[in-house]
C-alpha cells in the first residue's frame, strides 16, 4: 500500500468515525424525542392555529408515524452542537492554528444562528400561514388539516430557516481562512441575492410571503456578515510551512503507526497521520495554488 492510499484510508476512516458519532448522537435523542413529540405538537398547535382548531388523520397508523417524524426532528435540532462540533473535528487537521480557533468559534455561532432560524421559522412564519389559510375559511368552505401534513410544513421550515441561516458563518470562515476576499463577496452580491431568494423559493413552500419571509432576513444576514468578515479578513497571509527534513529513517505508513500505538493511543495516531496527509496537500496547493485569493504565477508575483 503506497502513501496515498493510506491517506485515503486515512480520511475514510475519519469520516466514518464522524458519521458515526452524528447519528449515535441523533439514535440517543431520539428515544426523548419520541415521548416528548405529543407535548410539542399540542404546543405548535396552541401557539400557531386559531382556537378550537383540531388537527386530524385519514389513516390508522399516521399518528404514529407522525410522532415519530417530529420524535427525529427533534433530535436532530438537539443533536446539532454535536453534529456541527463532529464537522469541525473532521476538517481541523487540514486548518492552521488560527484556522483553526475561528472554527470552534464559528461552531457556537452556527449553533446559536441555527436555533434562531429555526425560532423565526416555528414563531413568526407558521402562525402567518395558518391565519392566512384559516382566512379562506366560509360556511361553504371548511379546512380539514391532517396531522402529517401540519407537521411537514412545520418541519420544512424550521430546517429552511435554520440552514439558511448558516450563510453568514460560511461566509467569515471562507474570508478568515483566506479562501475568499471580501471585496469579491461585495462584486457579487447581485448574484448572492438573486441565489437566496432562488434557495428561498425552492425551501418553503409555493407562496410569496414565506419565500419573502425567508429571503429578506437571509439577505440582511449576508450584509450583516460582510461587515464582519471585513474586521475578520487576515492582514497577511500565514507563513507556510518549511517542507520537512529528510532522513535515512523511511517514512511510516498509518498502518505502521496504527501497529505501534497501544490501544488508548489508536485515535491520537489516526489523527497525527490524518493531519500529516493533509498538511502536505496544503503546502502543494500553497506552492501551486491560491493564497489569500489570488493565484500565483511562476514568477512568484499574483494575478
Amino acid at each position: 500500500m503506497n502513501a496515498s492510499d493510506a491517506g485515503f484510508l486515512t480520511h475514510l476512516e475519519a469520516l466514518r468515525q464522524v458519521l458515526w458519532r452524528s447519528v449515535a448522537a441523533v439514535g440517543v435523542l431520539l428515544v426523548p424525542g419520541f415521548f416528548a413529540a405529543p407535548e410539542v405538537l399540542g404546543f405548535l398547535v396552541r401557539f400557531t392555529c386559531p382556537p378550537d382548531f383540531k388537527l386530524n388523520y385519514f389513516t390508522p397508523m399516521e399518528p404514529l408515524i407522525v410522532q415519530l417524524k417530529l420524535g427525529l426532528f427533534l433530535a436532530v435540532v438537539a443533536a446539532m452542537p454535536v453534529i456541527l462540533r463532529q464537522a469541525a473535528r473532521f476538517v481541523a487537521p487540514a486548518l492552521y492554528e488560527h484556522e483553526r480557533r475561528a472554527a470552534g468559534r464559528a461552531v457556537a455561532a452556527a449553533t446559536l444562528l441555527f436555533l434562531a432560524g429555526a425560532a423565526v421559522g416555528l414563531f413568526l412564519v407558521v402562525p402567518l400561514m395558518m391565519k392566512f389559510s384559516a382566512a379562506y375559511a366560509s360556511e361553504s368552505l371548511a379546512p380539514v388539516i391532517g396531522i402529517g401534513s401540519f407537521v411537514n410544513l412545520v418541519g420544512l421550515l424550521a430546517l429552511s430557516f435554520g440552514v439558511m441561516f448558516q450563510l453568514p458563518v460560511v461566509m467569515v470562515l471562507l474570508v478568515r481562512c483566506g479562501v475568499v476576499e471580501v471585496g469579491t463577496l461585495k462584486r457579487s452580491r447581485p448574484l448572492a441575492v438573486t441565489v437566496i431568494f432562488i434557495l428561498a423559493a425552492l425551501l418553503t413552500p409555493p407562496d410569496v410571503v414565506s419565500q419573502l419571509l425567508l429571503g429578506v432576513p437571509t439577505w440582511l444576514l449576508f450584509e450583516a456578515a460582510l461587515l464582519v468578515a471585513a474586521r475578520c479578513s487576515p492582514r497577511n497571509p500565514p507563513p507556510e510551512e518549511p517542507p520537512p527534513a529528510r532522513s535515512a529513517v523511511p517514512e511510516r505508513t498509518a498502518a505502521a503507526v496504527a501497529e505501534e500505538s497501544p490501544e488508548n493511543d489508536a485515535e491520537t495516531a489516526l489523527d497525527a497521520v490524518y493531519r500529516e496527509s493533509y498538511r502536505k496537500k496544503r503546502r502543494k496547493n500553497r506552492r501551486f495554488g491560491m493564497i489569500n485569493g489570488h493565484y500565483r504565477t511562476k514568477r512568484g508575483g499574483k494575478k
